[in-house]
């Protein structure tokens, strides 16, 4: 067994560790230095690959500090498979497509850096990422059936996971980065459910430093800010947009909700507003206390207008800087590096009754840390500024990682032969692996590869093998011959049953279908039904993944019809607000696409959503035809529509205080070219006269239609009826008692016609026509 530390060695960043084990070789994250010092690579030492490249890539978390270099390593191997989180792979996308965002903006200054990859890689790179849950095991390898990761709940951000590795060679535990305690927003690990292994490679961040008590420290921080509020000062909290700054949303929620903390105006900002949104979208992975608040009180979680949580957008941010009102702004980057928060610091700390609170590790160059350490007076640096610093500055322990009592405890629940620390300051890991006697030790430093032959740790023959979780549902191997695949309708009726109101991941999905045999493999079985989704569900993406939110059963009784066309039908098409026209159906409908022909458009495949009518008309003798040929039919139909004599007023006369389906409508007409009619006539000018709601139009009321003077002639007109009398210029002309939107037909003595428009008319008055 070989592993080699790319980075995230005797230093926290870059973490990039390549691990051989059993003839077969993994890379473990690929982040980069998000604060490198001058003449310091933000990259992990990539040409350490070229002795032993990876054959497949698995990721801890979602950190920058671990995921950051994925893209370009990716694009270095460019088909290894990649295993990560759902969770992690959401949060990466918002973190990496940030990182591109600056890295563009740096590149354009004179002394800028080029980017380290484009948007383009990123795409790339988590296109490849194959989700996988917590709990859950996976065989990275296909031709090796022997070797399995498992990834255990890690509490360190959500989607964190450690990575326990199994193999003929002996067990590896690599913790990522770990937490024990809960938080508010997920479960620290489970202590009780840690497996034993042979080599433990752990996180010592704060290998010499104990927490003070969390709860203590949230109460502090609230009593910091409920001090500035009564003064009426403003509070900025710098906070890592992943973790932290959802953590400390909560506790001001809590705090309010108490009457200990003023119900100001809370404002997040930057790329905390996005992780927001993605915390929310992962339900399953967030703490027990939120999945039951977003069942039961469904309402966000975090940005709740009503609750005064507001997401702050680039054009209002000025006027909030300048702003002197008491309020509570949350906004990344954290250590004031970059981001909005040290746009809001700037103003922030020039202002006596203000404070600054920080709750997160600082870089001893960022800065977060020259505020901590200077004096109300002094002046810091920010960027290419320096701020007199007038505001009150605190600091609050609110970290998302062990302490060196948890760390020792995590150990002595593994019970490794071999203990690897990484991802901590020399003199945290030092201290840290002091406080071990029995086990071999090694602190490794950058580009550094340990060779390691372990002694695999038996257990007692009476004790059963560890477990992973009392509710896991781990196997060696994913078996999944004798489960059923779900149909769309399946998943809907799990969601509108358990959830009805919130939305839906894929594997949010396939858990409430598949209950405690859900596990990873079962995923793409999932997808496979939702390519149907549309009927069911409506499709939101959040990042780079879909959410359904379960579309109520009326609604899906309109809907399913459309799931049912068949090649030949008929259909009413109409894009967005533009005209309805003419289509015909090619090819039954899949993923939520439909492929047609009609009169306006080009052959190909149409969202399912864009069939508006189906009036039951087939027309299967023209799918012999070019699509070129059929268009021309449809075209030469929709002409002989334009003909037709169908009026909605005559329909919203009929139909007071009765909704009215189409289908319905569809019995009532006299042939095809009218049902068409009337269907194209509804979507083109029904919502003047007709509110819509699914597949019913309900008659607006009387008293709104006649304030339209226009509308209201037009029905005096057909009161009136055929063989009324009307003027027209002076003469006296006969209605014929056939209508459409705008037009009139009269006759007078001689026999000739006229089409004219209803306001040119007037009722002949007290004399009957002859």
């Amino acid at each position: 067994m070989e592993i080699t530390f790319l980075g995230g060695a005797s230093e926290v960043g870059a973490s990039c560790h390549l691990l051989r084990i059993a003839g077969r070789t993994f890379l473990i994250d690929g982040g980069m230095r998000p604060a490198a010092r001058e003449g310091q690579s933000r990259l992990p030492d990539l040409s350490l690959l070229d002795r032993h490249p990876p054959e497949a890539i698995l990721i801890t978390h979602a950190h920058i500090d671990h995921t950051g270099a994925m893209p370009l390593i990716a694009s270095l191997f460019p088909h290894l498979p990649i295993y990560a989180t759902e969770a992690t792979k959401v949060l990466t996308e918002i973190l990496l497509r940030d990182s591109v965002r600056i890295m563009e903006i740096e590149g354009l200054k004179p002394d800028g850096e080029t980017p380290l990859y484009t948007a383009d890689q990123v795409d790339a790179f988590l296109g490849r990422i194959t989700p996988v849950g917590l709990d859950q095991s996976i065989q990275p390898l296909a031709d090796a059936p022997d070797l399995l990761v498992t990834f255990l709940r890690a509490g360190h951000i959500l989607g964190a996971a450690m990575l326990y590795i199994t193999s003929p060679e002996g067990t590896v535990l690599h913790t990522g980065d770990i937490s024990v305690t809960d938080q508010r927003t997920i479960k620290g690990l489970d202590l009780t459910s840690l497996p034993q292994a042979d080599v433990m490679i752990c996180e010592g961040t704060y290998g010499n430093r104990s927490h003070t008590n969390r709860k203590e420290e949230e109460r502090k921080l609230a009593e910091t800010v409920q001090a500035t509020l009564e003064q009426g000062g403003r509070v900025l909290c710098p906070a890592f947009a992943v973790g932290r700054a959802q953590e400390i949303v909560l506790i001001l929620k809590s705090y309010r909700a108490s009457g200990h903390v003023s119900p100001v105006p809370i404002f997040l900002d930057g790329m905390v507003r996005s992780v927001c949104q993605a915390y929310q979208s992962q339900v399953h992975d967030l703490h027990p206390s939120l999945q039951r608040y977003l069942t039961n009180a469904r309402r966000p979680l975090f940005t709740d207008p009503d609750l005064h949580l507001y997401a702050v957008r680039a054009h209002q941010r000025q006027a909030l800087i300048a702003s002197k009102k008491p309020a509570i702004v949350i906004s990344s980057s954290g250590m004031l590096s970059g981001g909005a928060s040290p746009l809001y610091a700037a103003e922030v700390a020039t202002r006596e009754k203000d404070c600054l609170l920080f709750t997160g590790y600082q870089d001893e160059e960022a800065p977060g840390a020259a505020f901590l350490a200077a004096k109300r007076g002094d002046t810091v640096k920010m960027g290419d500024k320096w701020v007199q610093l007038a505001c009150r500055v605190e600091r609050y322990n609110l970290s998302g990682h062990a302490d060196a009592e948890q760390i020792v405890h995590t150990v002595t629940k593994v019970r490794p032969r071999t203990l690897i620390l990484v991802h901590g300051a020399p003199e945290a890991l030092e201290a840290l692996a002091n406080r071990f006697s029995r086990i071999e030790i090694e602190i490794p430093g950058p580009g550094e590869t340990l060779v390691l032959t372990p002694t695999r740790v038996e257990l007692p023959p009476l004790i059963e093998p560890p477990v992973l979780s009392e509710k896991s549902d781990v196997v060696p191997l994913p078996v999944t011959v004798d489960l059923p695949d779900p149909t769309v309708r399946d998943l809907w009726e799990r969601a509108r049953t358990q959830g009805p109101q919130r939305p839906w991941t894929v594997v949010e999905l396939g858990k409430a279908y598949y209950g405690a045999s859900y596990m990873p493999t079962l995923r793409s079985r999932v997808e496979v039904a939702l390519k149907g989704a549309a009927p069911y569900f409506k499709l939101r993406t959040m990042g780079a993944q879909m959410i359904y939110l379960p579309r109520p059963q009326e609604e899906v009784e309109e809907l399913h019809p459309l799931t049912m066309l068949t090649p030949g039908e008929l259909v009413i098409v109409q894009g967005g607000k533009g005209t309805p026209h003419l289509g015909l159906v090619l090819a039954g409908p899949s993923n939520g696409q439909v492929a047609l022909v009609s009169d306006q458009w080009k052959a190909g495949e149409k969202p399912l959503q864009m069939v508006q009518l189906v009036p039951g008309i087939e027309r299967k003798q023209w799918l012999v035809l070019e699509h070129s040929e059929i268009k021309q039919q449809l075209q030469q139909w929709h002409k002989a529509i334009e003909q037709a004599w169908v009026d909605l007023f005559v329909l919203w006369t009929r139909q007071q205080g009765q909704p009215l389906t189409y289908e319905q409508l569809c019995q009532q007409t006299a042939d095809e070219t009218e049902r068409l009619a009337y269907g194209i006539e509804l979507l083109a000018k029904g919502a003047q006269l007709f509110k819509r709601q699914g597949g019913r139009w309900y008659p607006i009321g009387e008293e709104v239609v006649r304030k339209n003077v226009g509308f209201v002639q037009h029905l005096e007109l057909l009161q009136a009826g055929a063989g009324a009398a009307v003027w027209l210029n002076g003469e006296r002309w006969t209605l014929t008692g056939r209508s459409n939107w705008k037009l009139f037909e009269i006759r007078n003595h001689d026999g000739e016609v006229r089409h004219v428009r209803a306001n040119l008319l007037s009722l002949y008055p007290s004399v009957e026509a002859s």
